[in-house]
């Protein structure tokens, strides 16, 4: 099996920048690095629950006083699961100034 290894090794160097060319095009990020120019592809799927992280406190306030409370939030959104993060101050609150820093 090890006579084999430096082949399959080689076999993966030559493929690499083929298989490189073949990744689906998701969001990139380009900059300019001192060999020349780099674009980096994500090849990450997008969250399937990525407009709960766009929510405004409007969106779920039931009663209306300009903030959300844990009892606001529905049990499968992802605030509800990440609230002592997005809950800064730690008073029971969250706020759209605290919403705006949750990513």
């Amino acid at each position: 099996m090890k006579a084999h290894t430096p082949l399959f090794c080689l076999a993966l160097l030559a493929a690499g920048p083929a298989l490189a060319q073949n990744v689906e095009s998701g969001p990139q990020a380009s900059f300019e690095a001192q060999t020349g120019p780099v674009t980096v592809v994500s090849v990450q799927p997008p969250l399937p629950n990525a407009s709960q992280y766009a929510v405004k406190v409007a969106d779920l306030d039931a009663n209306g006083d300009g903030r959300l409370d844990r009892t606001e939030v529905p049990d499968d959104h992802a605030l509800h699961f990440e609230w002592k993060l997005v809950d800064r101050n730690r008073d029971g609150y969250v706020t759209d100034e605290e919403l705006a820093n949750w990513k």
